[in-house]
């Protein structure tokens, strides 16, 4: 009978996360049709969109246009004959499998669904079944989540890569199984390979842990080595991408773009120097920003139940009882502390969509606020059970409270966050639409860019070899001319103020 009771248990436990991810694609599905137009809306964005699409038209690093000055896009560099962005290839590779099937938008609708189906089993193992679905909920239900997961940046997948790391990292500490040790390794490495300064934040606390396990003269130290081994490739990847585009295995495409968006303290980082002062200044705004968007509850607690949590497993710690679910918390705490500790020596604080750097701790943050509720949710039954019969309806004050914050959040904080980013940079599709309308063939269009905003849409409409059906060029006047002998045998065109006006060929 008690098999069976853990089975029908386990049962509905993947039954309800089943239907958190669902949730989590929908409404991923939702944000980027209604808030952002399925439509890049960041300089970010249209780099990443650009890497996927010289990936999937076979080529690492594009071949660079003969004229480049009229594919100019902010964040693609043409630097001897190569045209590439300035971002790692870790996410591009990811995004190019929706790229390839024509809704590149599908690739983080998948991945938050993924996220929260990663993060209920993490909850599940680390704590229990109840702590696990918890997490879910919240996350699924986080407008930070919802709105990163709609757009086409790189954390939600990022984020993927981290709780990867996290479970498999805990199955290779508790069992010798290479093939958890080599996948942690990997996790990690496609995470350096997606987000850099990311991934150094996210494995210093397994650092730690690992540490501690081998001056503990622990059985580790194999599987370990081979979590090096499993992360090695991509690490050699990194460096070698990195020389392909700037000529320097240890200088990043970052500075190909800005010479001062480097790492580090100083009158030469960032646009007028970072200093300690401003990387505190920078902290507290997105930690302003986060204490508001990650859950969407009200006077900015949503990180209240995460600050329980750690505030509880430091007391049980005071009193000796450090058991594997308190390891669990001093892990979780670690790689948020961690992560916003590293970028501190970033000199931007970067906000798109919400205080995006600390976006990959957000699942840490879901466990955390989900033990937080639970142990909430306990004291007050406890305390419902020692005062009596006549207070024994307190008990579901807990699950009221809770559920007038998540329909606080779903009612006031992700409409108003929602409404905030439609349209964002002023980027939309009438001029795509408009154009697409005239069902060009052969074609060379010379469209305006008073900023890149204008241009982007179009600018994606081009293959990166520019031997697409239509190609969208940046109007230069008398200079078109140039370009059009560089593409002979094709009807040109000047788009302006939506009018297609043909021209003679030179």
């Amino acid at each position: 009978m008690a098999r069976l009771r853990a089975w029908a248990t386990s049962y509905w436990t993947w039954i309800a996360a089943g239907a958190l991810m669902l949730v989590a694609f929908l409404l991923a599905a939702w944000s980027s049709d209604s808030v952002f137009d399925r439509l890049p809306h960041t300089e970010d964005e249209v780099t990443f969109l650009f890497q996927a699409k010289t990936l999937t038209e076979g080529h690492l690093i594009a071949p660079g246009p003969e004229h480049p000055e009229f594919f100019r896009m902010s964040f693609v560099i043409n630097r001897d004959g190569h045209w590439f962005g300035k971002y790692p290839p870790g996410y591009p590779l990811v995004l190019a499998f929706g790229v390839l099937v024509g809704q590149p938008w599908l690739v983080n609708a998948s991945a938050a669904a993924f996220a929260i189906g990663l993060l209920v089993v993490i909850g599940r193992r680390f704590y229990d079944a109840r702590t696990g679905l918890v997490a879910g909920l919240l996350l699924a239900l986080s407008p930070f989540f919802i709105l990163q997961s709609g757009s086409l940046l790189s954390h939600v997948v990022a984020l993927c890569w981290a709780l990867i790391l996290l479970l498999l990292f805990d199955v290779a500490r508790a069992r010798d199984f290479p093939l958890a040790s080599i996948g942690a390794g990997a996790a990690l490495g496609m995470l350096l390979l997606t987000r850099p300064l990311t991934a150094v934040g996210i494995a210093l606390p397994f650092a730690v842990v690992a540490l501690s396990d081998l001056l503990r003269h622990r059985p580790m130290l194999g599987r370990y080595l081979l979590m090096a081994l499993g992360g090695l490739p991509f690490a050699i990847s990194l460096l070698v991408y990195n020389d392909l585009t700037t000529g320097s295995p240890f200088r990043s495409a970052y500075e190909l773009w800005w010479s001062y968006d480097r790492i580090g303290f100083g009158p030469e980082y960032g646009i007028n120097g970072h200093s300690l002062g401003d990387a505190i200044r920078n902290t507290r705004s997105n930690l302003d920003d986060l204490s508001s968007v990650f859950l969407g509850w009200p006077w900015r607690w949503s990180l209240m139940p995460a600050v329980v949590a750690v505030a509880v497993g430091a007391w049980r710690l005071r009193r000796d009882r450090f058991t594997r679910q308190t390891s669990a918390d001093l892990l979780l705490a670690g790689l948020v502390v961690l992560l916003i500790a590293a970028h501190m020596l970033y000199w931007t604080p970067g906000k798109m969509y919400g205080p995006r750097y600390y976006f990959e701790i957000t699942g840490a943050l879901a466990l955390l606020s989900a033990r937080g509720l639970v142990w909430g949710w306990e004291a007050v039954r406890w305390g419902s059970a020692r005062l009596g019969a006549r207070w024994r309806n307190l008990r579901f004050a807990a699950p009221a409270v809770l559920l007038v914050l998540v329909a606080y959040n779903l009612t006031t904080t992700l409409p108003e966050q929602a409404e905030r980013y439609r349209g964002w940079n002023g980027v939309h599709r009438d001029d795509l639409e408009a154009l697409e309308a005239h069902d060009l063939e052969n074609a060379l269009v010379f469209v305006p860019r008073p900023n890149w905003q204008a241009y982007a849409p179009l600018f994606l409409e081009n293959s990166t070899t520019l031997d697409g059906d239509v190609i969208y060029a940046v109007d230069r006047d008398e200079d078109n001319a140039i370009l059009m002998r560089d593409f002979p045998g094709r009807d040109y065109y000047r788009y302006r103020d939506g009018i297609l006006t043909p021209l003679s060929p030179p």
